[in-house]
């Protein structure tokens, strides 16, 4: 596989208080506590910028239609109103978009910063169709993962996303040997899972943030 993106899914987790506590309490050293902590409150700041900026660009819309008609009757040529009004909503919404997509990124190796390694079977992959949090339809993918760690502990994990890469997850994944990072033993903690490779792969050695030297 080409791309770790492809089990990034960001709509239906938003970075609450709640679910950057849900983290926080798996992280096993203060520092990396501390880092969810901080990087939640950003994404929730960013991701804000990103929808008002969205929000701006809806609303132009029908003031767009009025301000048209009203110009058009008047005789007004002002053509710049529709070219600053648009151009303020796209900057805006690109202004948190690219900080959102970095933060969120740094968020998620952050979650998974203390995290144990672990080698487990593609057992199954599904995919559905749903919305996103734009309401665009996405096909989204779920791969089963086992790993059995002894006689007594078998992990059973669901690496989710849209599709990301070349290498879209089919049925010639099922039986393949995956590697995963976990932050608990919990053996049906679905969600606490971050791809990190194939098993015949070499490990690539965790990405250290510059703030964190």
């Amino acid at each position: 596989m080409t791309s770790r993106r492809l089990f990034s899914r960001k709509w239906d987790q938003p970075t609450t208080d709640q679910y950057a506590e849900r983290w926080a309490s798996v992280a096993k050293t203060p520092q990396s506590r501390a880092r969810i902590r901080r990087l939640s409150r950003s994404d929730n700041f960013w991701s804000a910028v990103m929808l008002s900026g969205m929000g701006l660009f809806v609303l132009m819309i029908p003031v767009a239609i009025v301000l048209a008609l009203w110009f058009w009757i008047s005789g007004i040529d002002r053509p710049e109103v529709f070219m600053w009004g648009f151009g303020i909503a796209f900057g805006v919404t690109l202004f948190g978009a690219i900080p959102t997509a970095i933060v969120s990124d740094r968020l998620h190796r952050a979650q998974f910063a203390d995290a144990d390694t672990a080698v487990g079977i593609v057992e199954c992959v599904t995919s559905e169709q749903e919305r996103d949090g734009e309401g665009d339809l996405v096909i989204v993918y779920r791969v089963r993962v086992t790993a059995r760690l002894s006689d007594q502990l078998t992990l059973i994990r669901q690496l989710e996303g849209g599709a990301g890469s070349a290498d879209t997850p089919d049925e010639t994944w099922i039986g393949r040997r995956i590697r995963f990072r976990h932050n608990t033993l919990d053996p049906d903690d679905l969600s606490d899972v971050r791809f990190d490779g194939w098993a015949d792969e070499t490990p690539r050695p965790a990405r250290q943030d510059r703030s964190e030297r």
